[in-house]
């Protein structure tokens, strides 16, 4: 497991079947008047818009001035199509990779190439690309499973954000603020390349030491808000044999399969936040050997505290 000690400085979703929460592992947290105590996951307001799957499952439903320009979909995108990085951006890929985010699911026939096109990005030293199995597709005939109802939670706490009344899949948003519901390579290669080169908010200071690996965050300029710390869990490569609903007799590939994200605290930004992050033994089994964590910056919007543009990426393993 993780631990962490800090230093001073559409058509309706269907009823969700009921699954037992991920229990979140052990962290301790010593703030010195630098972040509050951990967060705990926020909820969602109930004046809030209702939230709605698309009319048509599975299909993404992007709005007509949200459509890409260049005649293709997910389908269209091949191998000799480009993602590929600067080599200025590739310098600096361990301190700041860009984070892509999709979300997906089993049991959605349109996403399987955008699947794909996941596992060519998290190749990219410079890209931290994470996938989110949603569950309001497993009424259809196929229980992803790997989905999770937080997850879901946090697709439509950025739609909420984005002023969104739909979730579909397949959907990915670049560093917490560019949505990109159904993108050729090249429009996506464009909104990781505007992260890449957009004014740092957040520098991130790393060294290993023997107690574990130190991180220093320190604020470059006003956060303009409160910052969430959080801790995610994935699976670097995974595969599925799916035998009922859309993709039935299909295998499904995946790349950084989200298994848990667990907040681990806020930050104002107004002073440096140091860490010190040990990998530990999980006993509890909950997560497979090869589990791997990086941990995010993220501002939240107020009032709610919804997800917003993410300031900082660190793979800790």
């Amino acid at each position: 497991m993780i631990s962490m000690d800090t230093g001073n400085g559409a058509r309706p979703h269907a009823p969700r079947q009921g699954r037992p929460a991920m229990t979140v592992a052990a962290i301790a947290l010593a703030l010195a008047g630098i972040a509050s105590a951990a967060a705990e996951a926020q909820g969602i307001a109930a004046d809030a818009p209702v939230i709605a799957a698309p009319d048509d499952p599975s299909r993404t439903a992007p709005r007509g001035d949200e459509a890409g320009s260049e005649g293709g979909d997910f389908n269209s995108f091949t191998s000799a199509d480009t993602l590929a990085a600067p080599a200025a951006a590739l310098a600096r890929a361990a301190s700041a990779p860009v984070v892509v985010e999709m979300f997906t699911s089993q049991g959605c026939s349109t996403c399987p190439p955008a699947d794909a096109m996941l596992s060519m990005l998290a190749a990219q030293p410079d890209v931290l690309a994470l996938s989110y199995h949603v569950d309001y597709w497993d009424y259809l005939g196929w229980a992803d499973s790997y989905a999770r109802p937080e997850f879901t939670k946090r697709q439509e706490g950025y739609a909420r954000a984005a002023g969104e009344r739909a979730i579909y899949t397949p959907q990915l948003i670049v560093a917490g603020h560019d949505t990109v519901p159904s993108p050729g390579p090249a429009q996506l290669n464009g909104q990781i390349d505007a992260a890449r080169f957009a004014p740092a908010r957040v520098s991130v200071q790393r060294d290993s030491l023997p107690s574990g690996e130190a991180i220093e965050l320190l604020p470059l300029s006003d956060l303009g808000g409160s910052a969430e710390i959080l801790m995610i869990r994935y699976a670097p490569q995974r595969s599925v044999d799916v035998t009922a609903g859309e993709n039935r007799g299909r295998r499904v590939s995946y790349s950084n399969v989200v298994l848990a994200i667990e907040p681990l605290a806020r930050w104002d930004g107004q002073k440096p936040l140091r860490l010190t992050v040990r990998a530990e033994l999980d006993e509890s089994g909950r997560f497979p050997d090869d589990t791997r964590h990086a941990l995010l910056v993220q501002l939240l919007q107020p009032p709610a505290d919804l997800p917003g543009p993410i300031l900082a990426a660190v793979r800790l393993d």
